[in-house]
């Protein structure tokens, strides 16, 4: 009954992406409470805004086939790129205010690859392709089937003056799902999804989107 009941009503911190984030912002809040009150009311306001935006939201079961691009994050669509030259497309999205920042798998697949470039925390506009310096955390995924280096599908998190923490959520060689979560990024981090030009693009930018709904882009 206890097990039951610990398991209804806390999460395993396994199962919660971003909680050494909640914990140490709870931390945080208790020493600036026994400090000075007023501080403390404003660590207790910052960390009920984490908890908003590292929620994990009860979502249906993603419905996503075979070809298909799912969109990673709750938010807007910002830009689509089409890079000639690599035979690439580009979706960038972002989560709003009190939108889950935690990131889902696009695809039914496999994390291939994560790969952290230290840089600077660079802002630049929504519709523009930021500075190579700029700090990012890129996780590589190979659709499930015989698919090919060249059918990668690349999420890349970039990191901003606002955008200070981008976390991981599982290791490569995970199989995944548009289910699982595998990447957060704090606060409200411009995400890139990037595919091959082979899949047909089917939204548009100022478009809402929805993680595990909304599908990106479509090959079948």
């Amino acid at each position: 009954m206890i097990k039951a009941l610990f398991g209804k009503y806390f999460h395993v911190p396994r199962q919660q992406p971003g909680w050494p984030i909640l914990a140490i912002a709870g931390g945080l809040t208790a020493i600036f409470s026994a400090l000075y009150l007023p501080l403390g009311l404003i660590g207790l306001a910052g960390f009920i805004y984490l908890k908003i935006i590292l929620r994990m939201p009860k979502r249906r079961q993603p419905d996503i086939k075979a070809g298909q691009i799912a969109a990673p994050i709750d938010g807007q669509i910002l830009m689509i790129h089409h890079d000639r030259e690599n035979a690439r497309y580009l979706v960038r999205v972002r989560p709003d205010w009190f939108n889950s920042h935690i990131a889902y798998a696009p695809i039914d697949g496999l994390i291939d690859q994560q790969i952290w470039y230290d840089g600077d925390f660079i802002a630049f506009g929504d519709a523009e392709m930021p500075d190579p310096s700029c700090a990012r955390q890129e996780i590589i995924f190979l659709p499930s089937g015989d698919a090919s280096f060249g059918d990668r599908i690349a999420m890349t998190h970039y990191g901003e003056p606002f955008v200070r923490i981008l976390q991981s959520c599982l290791p490569e060689g995970r199989q995944v799902n548009p289910s699982m979560a595998v990447a957060l990024g704090v606060v409200r981090p411009k995400i890139d999804i990037s595919f091959p030009d082979s899949y047909l693009v089917m939204v548009v930018p100022g478009k809402r989107c929805l993680a595990g709904e909304t599908i990106l882009a479509d090959k079948s």
